[in-house]
């Protein structure tokens, strides 16, 4: 279930990140020739990039897409807001189109070996078929949809492999980042828990919650007694997702969980057995079984991390400064009607209201907050666990009231 969380949540993140990019502007209409004749054929291409046609299927097919992303985010798409996510998907297919025609230039290739690999290592991070079948369902893709668009990244990826070898971000360059940066990695005070949920919500009546408090300190009892099973009473009693685990929750630190739950638990001793606590989720007994202090992690530790970031860093700089080089060299003709390339447009409106630079992260906000609200407000997102056929991990965890981890 938590990788259903997860694709929502991406999705979501994916519409703000469009947001931010036409907010931002797009490439300005000196930036090489873009030619915009009226078009001839309703049905021909939506542009042509050094000759090279950009179908009007494909095109259709990504802004349904996208349409049907905004709805379940519950957002109405205002006509202005309908031309700028055309404007930016168009320059998105002809950033693609150079892409390719740079990586033909360079004599990069892929192989069907290759793509292969790719598309089987991409099915799964899901944990079973049946998780990528439903991830397709909700995002209107097919199997082949999500292969063109790993063909397309491991192409680039490939490109810029070639592009950049020999300046790759060398250990040095990492530490350095490290000593300059060394409170991002510092690990927060932590616990390891169990625990055992007696659920309640908005319809259970004073007279069942009664009952449920007093069953819940019946348990409480129970566990603290010489010799008790805190695992096997969870595995009887729990009536949450992880009851078949024994209650286990993992270890988790500060932030990832409800404010009641998080401070009962961080209150406690390791081997200490407390409640019952209760939270929007019911009532829980609670056995904290570690406690892992907070420290400073090592460079050793956090070196290939750290790697990671700039070279993804890197990649993003050397992908800016290459698309500005190849728009200024490239002839681009936009052949859909009312699409432009151009900056000087009226401003981004989401639900017929304006959107400021200033108001992004207001707009990010309440792309999460739709996205709970769709969501299923069930335990899993208190425990930050995922399930076992999801496969997922307490860092995508996203539960109300409570942090994303750092």
């Amino acid at each position: 279930m938590q990788r259903h969380h997860r694709s929502t949540v991406v999705l979501l993140g994916a519409l703000v990140a469009l947001a931010l990019t036409l907010a931002l502007g797009c490439p300005k209409k000196s930036e090489g020739s873009t030619d915009q004749p009226e078009p001839a054929d309703p049905t021909g291409p939506v542009a042509r990039v050094n000759g090279q046609d950009i179908g009007r299927a494909e095109f259709t097919k990504q802004m349904e897409r996208t349409r049907a992303r905004f709805q379940r985010a519950g957002r109405q798409i205002a006509p202005a807001l309908e031309g700028r996510l055309k404007d930016n998907l168009i320059r998105k297919m002809v950033e693609e189109a150079l892409i390719a025609q740079k990586a033909k230039a360079e004599g990069v290739t892929l192989d069907a070996a290759e793509l292969e690999a790719k598309l089987a290592e991409h099915k799964a991070r899901f944990g079973s078929d049946k998780a990528f079948s439903s991830f397709l369902e909700r995002t209107q893709q097919s199997e082949a949809d999500v292969k063109a668009d790993l063909e397309k990244n491991l192409l680039r990826d490939k490109l810029f492999a070639k592009l950049l070898a020999g300046q790759e971000p060398t250990e040095g360059d990492a530490e350095k980042y490290y000593g300059e940066n060394k409170d991002k990695y510092l690990q927060k005070e932590q616990i390891t828990a169990q625990h055992i949920l007696l659920k309640t919500d908005k319809n259970t009546t004073d007279a069942q919650k009664k009952e449920k408090l007093a069953l819940a300190k019946k348990l409480t009892a129970e566990a603290k007694r010489q010799g008790a099973d805190f695992g096997e009473i969870a595995k009887r009693s729990s009536e949450g997702p992880t009851a078949a685990r024994g209650g286990d929750l993992g270890t988790f630190s500060r932030g990832r969980m409800v404010k009641q739950f998080e401070d009962a638990a961080f209150a406690a001793k390791a081997g200490d057995i407390i409640g019952p606590v209760e939270t929007q989720f019911g009532y829980h007994v609670i056995k904290v079984n570690e406690k892992i202090d907070a420290k400073q992690r090592t460079f050793e530790e956090v070196k290939d991390t750290i790697l990671t970031s700039l070279k993804a860093r890197q990649k993003s700089k050397a992908t800016r400064e290459l698309l500005e080089q190849l728009r200024a060299q490239a002839k681009i003709e936009i052949l859909e009607p009312g699409v432009s390339l151009d900056t000087k447009k009226s401003p981004l409106t989401v639900d017929g209201k304006p959107i400021a630079p200033g108001d992004l992260n207001k707009l990010r906000q309440e792309a999460a907050a739709a996205n709970a609200k769709a969501e299923a407000l069930d335990e899993e997102k208190l425990e930050g666990k995922g399930d076992k056929e999801s496969g997922d991990t307490a860092e995508t965890s996203s539960a109300p009231a409570a942090k994303r981890p750092e």
